[in-house]
């Protein structure tokens, strides 16, 4: 149960936007502007191919768990390379302290393991997953500026035929729906929203039964032409066999440097 709400990201604090079409009668539709995205995202993954970007990560976990039980808080700092999307992070620091030798060994064994199944689905950490994307259908609400740049807002649920597998990962696709802000500029994506429309019930509900499951991920560009996952508020709550548990999961990413990657000598 633990690595599935891990694999799904955990679950993030809702925050749905107002504002309203801006009368643009040149706006493109929803279909086109998806389009737009997923181009941009395929050459974004190339240029990933060129660069080097370091930066700082910190995830703040808070596992509130039973009523029962005291709630646990940590904190955990990781110093990141991402090199021609292969992603290196190093433990640097648990809540107020320095970690151990062993910490460190086995946080990075962690990392490695994350970063055997990154590289299997897809080359780096933010690139996009055109499957998953188009798993779902897309409706433009508005224009509306964030984060200081106009952006298209669009809402989207499951396609008819999402959900219908047998992996927990289909279900959980086949529930959820959000919103999606795509740079009107640029056609990245600043931000998106997701949760669950009802709950998510594990083996008949027996096993386990989440009932809500949220995200909000924020993205900025950090240097020209290359835009990265800034900041990712998740929420979980739901119960395991005859406990309940709530799940809070924060990951901020600061300090970037993007530097170019020299071309190998001959």
């Amino acid at each position: 149960m633990r690595g599935f709400i891990r694999c799904l990201g955990l679950a993030m604090a809702w925050w749905l936007a107002g504002g309203g079409f801006a009368g643009d009668a040149t706006a493109p539709s929803a279909p086109e502007i998806i389009e737009r995205f997923l181009a941009r995202a395929r050459a974004a993954a190339d240029e990933e191919a060129r660069q080097m970007v370091v930066y700082r990560r910190t995830t703040r976990i808070e596992d509130v768990g039973s009523k029962e039980e005291k709630a646990r808080s940590r904190v955990r700092e990781h110093a990141v390379t991402n090199k021609a999307g292969v992603v290196h992070a190093r433990l640097v620091r648990i809540d107020d302290r320095e970690p151990t030798e062993a910490e460190v060994a086995s946080d990075w064994r962690k990392e490695g393991d994350a970063r055997k199944e990154t590289t299997r689905r897809r080359r780096g950490p933010d690139f996009v997953d055109e499957s998953m994307i188009r798993r779902f259908e897309y409706v433009l609400e508005g224009e509306e500026m964030l984060e200081g740049r106009r952006t298209y807002r669009l809402g989207y649920v499951p396609r008819s035929a999402s959900g219908g597998g047998e992996k927990n990962i289909d279900r959980f696709l086949g529930l959820v729906a959000g919103k999606i802000w795509i740079d009107a500029a640029e056609f990245e994506m600043v931000r998106a929203t997701a949760g669950l429309r009802e709950p998510l019930k594990i083996l008949g509900g027996f096993a386990a039964s989440i009932t809500r499951l949220e995200f909000d991920v924020l993205r900025r560009p950090v240097a020209p032409g290359c835009w990265c996952n800034v900041l990712l508020t998740s929420r979980a709550e739901g119960r395991r066999l005859f406990s309940g548990f709530s799940v809070r999961l924060d990951v901020e990413q600061a300090d970037f440097r993007v530097l170019p990657i020299s071309p190998a000598s001959p």
